[in-house]
């Protein structure tokens, strides 16, 4: 007769050592059994050795910045008596993490619009014509989304909504009276003070504001710096995005001007501005500070490819506080003349572009090339695109979304390739291509290692042109413009559908209407064609 061993005679420490040899999925399994191995299967310490081995980090992905969870919360609200600095649930953060690997999520479509307090507001403004893709502006900073519309407003309006829904609306009133729109927005990603968030509004007029107000007292806020051009230019006229790292202040104009504000005396100084001439939109920034007096800005941009097609490129810009005696100068090599200054003078300890390199994607080497080369460069022509709907990056990937093709829809090839090179099927319309940025230290040694995009592959799994797509923290999102959503893993080569298309969405011309997507470790914002829906993965 066999016996069998009674585990409810051993120690807890026994059971315990026991239980961690266990994968969580079986872990799961044992806890049905009877209480007192419930108790120990949910023991803290084994899901913080699941969660350190299966995702490797020791906190939930997806934020930007230093902007989490603003109440100190990185898990499920504690009892009173629970300091919640101290603790957490490390089983808690491992479902929200397996909610996101496998796409299951609550989905939530408030019965008053996210978007409501705007579109009240505009019913009593002009409704003309909108400047830039006409996508609703989101920004999530943690229990906190923060809207606004880019439609023509007298005063425009921007909400801030908590995680019970109740709004509060910031009037960003221009200097002179006329219709204006807000055409982006940007969120301090600096850590913040004392629960104090800083966001910074641009206008069509070229003039932009930071308020500061606090994350759990939304109705109080101020108006910190204000700025308006002394004249409308191609820099200041259609910011279509920003970046805010206090004390600096980054903008781009749709005519690819970049200029540089230093916020650091009190008031608001334009310092720098640099031109492209080879680079467009669609692009993205992402702005860091590697030390106290240095920045790191990384632009992704369109790169154009001879004769009519698109690839994608990155620039990344070092910014730094220069002396009173010092004069700003840009960095630059005689090949890599992507950003040339606009005018320069001196300024009294000024931020200003200190050093410049460029990548990009497709990049035709001079001479004569090897086999090895001409495998490389066929293999990138293989990657062109007849435009691009969305260049994102964190500054570590680089996703590159193709847009929609007018040839495809006549049923002629969206991709052309050259004599020797056949066409895959992982290089679609809708398949996304991944690249790695990588950047190493800045040095002027002969043997320093140069820049690179180097091409990783493509995500799959969309079944319509893109409409928006965020990356964050080797996490990326897309919305198609049949209103279906991915997340895909960048790290991890995971990809989950979240949203199936959407009936609804069947028009082609509600396809082509651009949507917005916003996300952080917690949740999913989408708007598209009017429709705002909140998907939550700390279910």
């Amino acid at each position: 007769m066999t016996r069998f061993l009674n585990f409810d005679n051993l120690s807890d420490e026994l059971i315990l050592c026991i239980f961690s040899h266990l994968s969580f999925g079986d872990l799961c399994i044992t806890q049905p059994a009877n209480r007192n191995w419930a108790r120990l299967a949910g023991d803290n310490e084994l899901w913080r050795s699941l969660y350190l081995q299966v995702y490797g980090r020791t906190r939930l992905r997806g934020a930007k910045g230093f902007i989490s969870r603003l109440d100190g919360r990185e898990v499920k609200p504690l009892p009173g008596r629970a300091k919640s600095a101290e603790y957490k649930d490390w089983k808690w953060m491992f479902r929200i993490s397996s909610n996101w690997k496998r796409g299951r999520c609550s989905v939530e479509e408030p019965e008053e619009s996210l978007m409501d307090v705007q579109s009240a507001l505009h019913s009593s403004t002009l409704n003309s014509h909108v400047i830039g893709d006409g996508g609703e502006h989101i920004i999530l900073a943690g229990p906190l989304t923060i809207t606004a519309s880019p439609k023509l407003f007298e005063k425009p309006p921007i909400s801030i909504i908590d995680q019970h829904y109740r709004k509060h609306t910031l009037i960003c009133e221009p200097a002179e009276p006329g219709p204006v729109q807000i055409t982006t927005l940007a969120l301090d990603q600096s850590p913040p003070l004392h629960g104090h968030l800083s966001l910074a509004c641009f206008l069509s007029t070229g003039e932009f504001a930071i308020f500061e107000f606090n994350a759990t007292a939304t109705s109080h806020f101020s108006r910190k710096f204000s700025y308006r051009p002394t004249r409308r230019s191609s820099r200041t006229s259609n910011i279509i995005r920003a970046a805010y790292y206090h004390p600096l202040v980054v903008t781009l104009a749709n005519s690819f001007s970049l200029s540089i504000y230093d916020l650091s005396s009190g008031t608001v100084r334009h310092t720098q501005t640099l031109s492209a001439f080879t680079s467009y939109p669609p692009a993205s920034l992402v702005l860091s500070s590697p030390s106290a007096t240095q920045f790191k800005l990384v632009i992704v941009y369109s790169s154009p490819v001879y004769p009519r097609h698109w690839s994608v490129g990155a620039t990344e810009l070092l910014i730094s506080r220069n002396p009173p005696s010092a004069t700003p100068a840009l960095a630059m090599t005689p090949s890599s003349h992507l950003f040339t200054e606009e005018f320069r003078y001196p300024l009294p300890s000024t931020m200003t572009v200190t050093a410049t390199r460029n990548i990009r994607a497709f990049d035709v080497p001079n001479g004569w090339i090897d086999t090895g080369a001409l495998q490389s460069m066929r293999e990138q022509w293989s990657r062109k695109v007849f435009n691009v709907a969305a260049a994102q990056t964190d500054g570590k990937w680089v996703v590159l979304a193709p847009g929609d093709n007018l040839d495809a829809a006549c049923g002629r090839s969206f991709w052309t390739f050259p004599p020797g090179v056949a066409s895959s099927a992982l290089h679609s319309p809708v398949g996304l291509q991944l690249y790695r940025l990588v950047l190493p230290t800045q040095s002027n040694s002969i043997s320093a290692s140069p820049p690179k995009l180097n091409f990783v592959r493509t995500l799959v799994g969309q079944t319509s042109p893109v409409s928006a797509l965020a990356v964050a923290d080797g996490r990326c999102v897309s919305l198609g413009g049949n209103g279906g959503i991915w997340v895909w893993d960048l790290e991890g080569g995971t990809g989950a559908e979240v949203a199936s298309a959407d009936e609804t969405f069947t028009d082609p011309g509600l396809q082509s209407i651009r949507g917005t997507i916003s996300f952080d470790e917690r949740r999913i914002v989408s708007a598209h064609a009017g429709k705002v829906v909140i998907r939550r993965f700390d279910i």
